[in-house]
Parts: structure tokens; C-alpha cells; sequence
């Protein structure tokens, strides 16, 4: 059968969900406890409310199975974080725990695990009654700083993502004689060279998207050339079928990536929101 063909409808369907709540204008509170990843974040994000506790951990980690950060990630990445930060948690997957949400600015509260059930139920009273208790309130009466500080080097990362290619990244990680400077270069040497190009290429055109509209219909057309091309079959059977944890891409070298057009060609079924849905469409501004 043709690649990408099965895999279209569920990406266009998990697309008008993301689409639906990065424009909605209810509050949404999303309780982070646990792993954050994917689609999880597709559906989380949007939320004017995101709550991190002890057990979060939080990434967009497709590069390492030959996708790309997607559910509109090209499209928040750049507007929640700077656009350094944005490159690196986009093209290396970083894990962030909850004192790097909360200092990057990606989850709003920090309450620990064993008050979710206090916080729900207060939450659940505060829309019930007719007094003026606020989700704000509510939340902000719950929230801690976490426990542990966030050992995050934002300065680094300003530092070395700063640049307009993964080559001038990776050489402005080799002239720094760091931890994270050794670590970050073994990390995207891991990852699929064509999934950083394109990525990399994907979150400055996503920056300059009007709407989550457009960048969804970008999106769209990554996702289906990548189901048409090698690594992700390569990266999903690496990761998850053979688990071998050593997938041999397609280009294998960044330097043979030279031309990633194709995936933001026009394809012939695009992704559209239905008509009732653009009637409502709005400019969602950075929060």
C-alpha cells in the first residue's frame, strides 16, 4: 500500500483536536503527573492552566524516531520559549522536570502529587457555587515552588542554539569545553539528520505562521513526507519493535541532507479545518 495513506486520518483528526483547543475560550487545566510527551503535549499545551508535580517529565522527543516535534509544536514552540530554547527541546528531545517548566515558563503551578485530589475537588466547588472564587485563586492557593531548583543552563543553551543551522550549532557546542556542551553534541549525532533539517527549517516558518491554522496545515504536510520516507519507519522499529536503539538513517550524515523541500511541498489531500471552524478563527497571542 502507499506509506502515510492509513496514518493520514488519524493525524488529521488528532490535528482539528489541537486546533480546537489552542482556540477555545474556555480555560482548560491540564495536571501534568507523569510523562508529558507527543500528543500528550498536544493536548495539554493550549490550556491556560498547566500543572507540573514531582513525577512530570516533559518532552517533545520525536527527532530520535525520525519524525518531528508536531501537534502544533512548530507553532508554540516559538512563541512560549525563546527561540534558542525552542531549538533545543525541539532538536534534542530534552527531558524537562518541573523546576525547568516552571522557570521556562511552560507549566503555570507546581503542586505536588498527593493534592491533585484536594485541587480537583476544590476546583469542582469553585465552578459550582456562585461565589467569586477564581480558578486563579483556586490554583494559586494550591501552588509550591518545587523542591528542587532548576538546574537548566539557559545560558548555554542562549549561547549555542543561537544560530540559523544544526552545523553552526553543533559548532558553537564543539568551542565550549562543557558537560552539557559534550553531552548535547552526542545527543544530536543520535538523531536523524533529516528530522533536525527539517525541524530546524519547521520552527522559523511555524514563528512566522499568522495562525495555529497554517501551522497545522504545515504540519500536515511534514508529517504525511515523512511517512513517505525511510527514517521513521527506521526510528519506530529501532525504538519499539526491535528496541536495538540503533537506527541506521537515511541520509545517514547531516552533510548529505541537502534539500528538504519535499516536505513543505503542497500534497493532494492538505489538512483544512472545516468551515464553521474558520469562522471562529483567531490569532491565539503569546499567553
Amino acid at each position: 500500500g502507499v506509506h502515510g495513506v492509513g496514518t493520514a486520518e488519524f493525524f488529521r483528526q488528532e490535528y482539528y483536536v489541537n486546533h480546537m483547543l489552542c482556540t477555545s475560550k474556555i480555560p482548560q487545566i491540564s495536571l501534568w503527573n507523569g510523562i508529558v510527551m507527543g500528543g500528550g503535549v498536544g493536548v495539554s499545551i493550549y490550556g491556560k492552566y498547566r500543572v507540573a508535580t514531582e513525577h512530570t517529565v516533559f518532552a517533545m522527543p520525536e527527532t530520535g524516531i525520525g519524525l518531528f516535534p508536531d501537534v502544533g509544536s512548530l507553532y508554540w514552540m516559538p512563541r512560549m520559549l525563546n527561540m534558542s530554547m525552542a531549538k533545543y527541546l525541539a532538536l534534542t528531545g530534552a527531558r524537562l522536570k518541573a523546576a525547568d517548566l516552571m522557570e521556562t515558563g511552560l507549566a503555570t503551578h507546581y503542586i505536588p502529587s498527593e493534592k491533585l485530589d484536594d485541587l480537583e475537588a476544590a476546583l469542582v466547588s469553585a465552578t459550582e457555587s456562585d461565589s467569586d472564587t477564581t480558578l486563579d485563586s483556586v490554583l494559586g492557593s494550591f501552588h509550591q515552588s518545587p523542591p528542587e531548583a532548576s538546574t537548566f543552563p539557559g545560558n548555554e543553551i542562549e549561547r549555542t542554539f543561537d544560530a540559523e543551522t544544526i552545523e553552526q550549532i553543533l559548532e558553537n557546542l564543539l568551542t565550549m569545553d562543557t558537560n552539557f556542551a559534550q553531552t548535547t553534541i552526542q545527543t544530536l549525532g543520535k538523531m536523524s539528520p533529516t528530522s533536525l533539517k527539517v525541524t530546524l527549517e519547521g520552527l522559523k516558518r511555524g514563528a512566522a505562521c499568522k495562525t495555529i491554522t497554517e501551522d497545522l496545515h504545515m504540519e500536515f504536510r511534514i508529517g504525511q513526507a515523512f511517512m513517505r520516507n525511510h527514517d521513521f519507519y527506521e526510528g519506530i522499529r529501532a525504538a519499539l519493535v526491535d528496541k536495538d536503539n540503533t537506527p541506521l538513517w537515511k541520509p545517514a550524515t547531516l552533510a548529505q541532507v541537502t534539500d528538504i523541500n519535499d516536505y513543505f511541498a503542497p500534497i493532494e489531500h492538505e489538512w483544512e479545518i472545516p468551515k464553521e471552524l474558520r469562522e471562529h478563527e483567531r490569532t491565539t497571542a503569546k499567553r
